[in-house]
């Protein structure tokens, strides 16, 4: 496989057509898949160790990286080669303490990641997340920005937090999901294993405690505890979008969220329907638009200049 379009496939500007190439390049094999994984991890220490300005968007500020920090990439594919890409980040930020390691997903698509204390991490498309690199010496916390599903190594002397703009929530070993995207007005934490106390970083006295398959959501100035009637929502992690009865109105926040698009809706009749089904995330929002008019009539125009979509 091209290493080129791995790295389009990875920076989310990949064509449809290239990005079936790199599925079926993946599946062939057990070799393809673990270059797959080593490609995926050098590209996220490019991101890690990236100069340019954090506000940049995923894809500009891969471009930069790459060309501006061809000689650390030579350092690092020597690192990776010889002990393994993570341990290669780990030397990479001992260099200077207490700096901030940030990974951050492109639109329509998720990554992996091993946090030093072996807790493993997916993040969903357009997330971000941030750690200390004296993580599991003083502490275990992780800032988030977006969703992210969270497989915690136990360490009842070490709990492991987890850092929203305006949530905290804390477990020693569990397995979780914690949404929050910026300027969507929702948080959610889901619990599939363990326990966790969820707060608010403005009152960290007043606590939550979760129970497994139950989850957490905020919604009317309070803390709202329910149970977890089915986990299709959290399949995001396997590359997919699932809906089960849900309005028109909630599959294009999803959208949104997912592919990091503006969408209006014109035509009123559209928020009558409810759909069940389910996308992948890699056939992207045309895709998963044309599917949804099989069964909802509706126009759709798509800006890809404004990153805008209009239902009519």
């Amino acid at each position: 496989m091209n290493q080129n379009q791995l790295y389009r496939y990875f920076d989310g500007i990949a064509t449809p057509e290239e990005g079936k190439e790199v599925k079926r390049w993946i599946e062939a094999s057990a070799e393809n898949r673990e270059a797959f994984l080593r490609e995926r991890r050098l590209f996220d220490a490019l991101l890690m160790h990236s100069d340019t300005d954090p506000k940049e968007e995923p894809h500009q500020l891969f471009h930069h990286s790459y060309w501006r920090g061809w000689k650390w990439l030579k350092v690092a594919a020597l690192l990776l080669l010889g002990m393994g890409s993570h341990h290669a980040y780990l030397m990479m930020a001992d260099q200077e303490p207490d700096m901030q390691t940030t990974i951050r997903v492109p639109a329509g698509q998720r990554t992996f990641v091993t946090l030093p204390d072996g807790t493993g991490v997916w993040l969903n498309a357009r997330s971000e997340m941030s750690y200390s690199t004296s993580f599991n010496q003083r502490q275990r916390e992780v800032s988030l920005r977006g969703e992210a599903f969270f497989n915690v190594a136990k360490n009842e002397q070490l709990p492991f937090v987890v850092r929203t703009s305006t949530f905290g929530i804390e477990a020693t070993g569990t397995q979780l999901n914690v949404e929050d995207y910026p300027g969507h007005q929702h948080f959610e934490a889901a619990l599939m294993e363990g326990g966790i106390q969820v707060y608010r970083l403005s009152h960290p006295k007043d606590r939550v405690c979760l129970s497994p398959l139950q989850k957490v959501y905020w919604e009317n100035g309070q803390l709202k505890v329910v149970a977890l009637d089915h986990l299709e929502d959290y399949r995001w992690r396997d590359g997919l979008i699932c809906f089960r009865n849900e309005s028109f109105f909630h599959i294009m926040l999803q959208f949104q969220k997912s592919f990091g698009i503006r969408i209006h809706i014109h035509n009123q009749e559209v928020m009558k329907h409810t759909y069940t089904g389910k996308f992948r995330m890699n056939d992207g929002v045309d895709y998963a638009l044309r599917v949804l008019q099989r069964d909802i009539r509706f126009r759709f125009k798509k800006d890809d200049e404004k990153e805008t979509i209009d239902i009519y």
